[in-house]
């Protein structure tokens, strides 16, 4: 038993009450630029086996020529290295100016808050650390008159430095944030 897409056996002929071509329909008509397919007799033997309507070369595109796979310069089938050449109207960003020179932009082009968040943490830090140990000296003088209230002070103290110092970050990171937010944006706008 043959299959009808064997090639060089002729088609069964549809089944009782199937259309000409199948389940499916007729096979649709050939496309106006190839050519319809010539009758050849059943192949048998050795080689090839011919390919009905074969796929035509995709030509290149519109003024280029032909490909050259070998090419290195500009081109759509290069395989060398691609050149980076900036965008037309492109200004590389300019570079970042100290402390002092940010804080004398009257374009505010440089934000001094971004230079100096790190000093304003530690600073914090600082602060934060004083006022436990101001709330533990405290907790001490405490325990002389009423040791409850002085043991409850002492245990507050860590958990008060804790939450002081968790807060302050979480604040200066979403200021943080704010800044970088800008300076991809102002990048994003240089690049485009």
């Amino acid at each position: 038993m043959t299959h009808p897409s064997d090639p060089g056996q002729p088609a069964r002929p549809p089944a009782g009450g199937q259309p000409p071509g199948g389940p499916y329909g007729p096979p649709p008509p050939p496309h106006p630029q190839q050519q319809p397919p010539q009758q050849q007799p059943p192949h048998r033997g050795t080689g090839p086996i011919p390919v009905p309507n074969p796929r035509p070369p995709a030509a290149p595109p519109p003024g280029q020529g032909q490909p050259n796979p070998n090419q290195t310069g500009p081109g759509p089938y290069t395989t060398g290295p691609h050149p980076q050449v900036p965008p037309p109207g492109w200004t590389p960003p300019q570079r970042r100016k100290g402390l002092m020179g940010a804080l004398f932009d009257t374009n505010f082009d440089h934000m001094v808050t971004a230079e100096m968040i790190k000093i304003i943490y530690r600073l914090a830090v600082v602060l934060i650390t004083l006022f436990a140990l101001i709330i533990a000296w405290t907790g001490v003088g405490f325990l002389e008159w009423n040791q409850m209230l002085g043991v409850l002070t002492l245990l507050a103290t860590p958990i008060i430095w804790l939450f002081q110092l968790v807060t302050t970050r979480m604040a200066l990171e979403f200021l943080i944030n704010q800044f970088k937010i800008s300076e991809y944006l102002r990048v994003i706008k240089d690049k485009s």
